[in-house]
């Protein structure tokens, strides 16, 4: 099962393993407001990614956080990620996973082939984007509310 971390959490760190620096790879992760990626997984490969700037939302198989500044993200090797930048301003984080291993043996599959094909007949971009949509439209009522 993944996990996020909150600033709040971090004696949970313990589920990442150690790893000597050598053996570390490290990726950036950027989302313009509104932009997600399409998402995948891989074997071998597992993946600690701690988000710097901006709100997104990390879904990690069948469940999904939300995440800021300050959250960690565990993604185990086989489970599906994907982000989502759900807030104002550029989403920016850094994954870091262990390069450990033979490139040849990592099997890497898309959304629908982790899933299958139908991925349960909802079409995640279109969802994405409607969640973001209704995100900034009830900000925009609080701040309607607040004057």
């Amino acid at each position: 099962m993944g996990k996020v971390l909150n600033t709040n959490d971090f004696a949970s760190a313990r589920a990442v393993r150690e790893s000597k620096l050598g053996e570390l790879g490290v990726a950036p992760i950027s989302l313009k407001p509104g932009q997600s990626d399409p998402g995948h997984s891989h074997t071998i490969v597992e993946e600690v990614v701690v988000v710097l700037s901006g709100e997104g939302q990390v879904q990690i198989e069948d469940e999904t956080f939300d995440v800021c500044a300050g959250s960690v993200a565990v993604v185990p090797e086989g489970q599906f990620h994907a982000y989502c930048n759900v807030g104002d301003e550029n989403f920016e984080a850094v994954a870091i996973f262990n390069s450990n291993y033979d490139a040849d043996k990592v099997v890497l599959k898309t959304r629908e082939q982790h899933f299958g094909s139908d991925a349960g007949g909802v079409e995640v971009a279109a969802l994405q984007a409607e969640i973001t949509s209704l995100k900034k439209s009830l900000k925009k009522l609080e701040k309607r509310l607040k004057k």
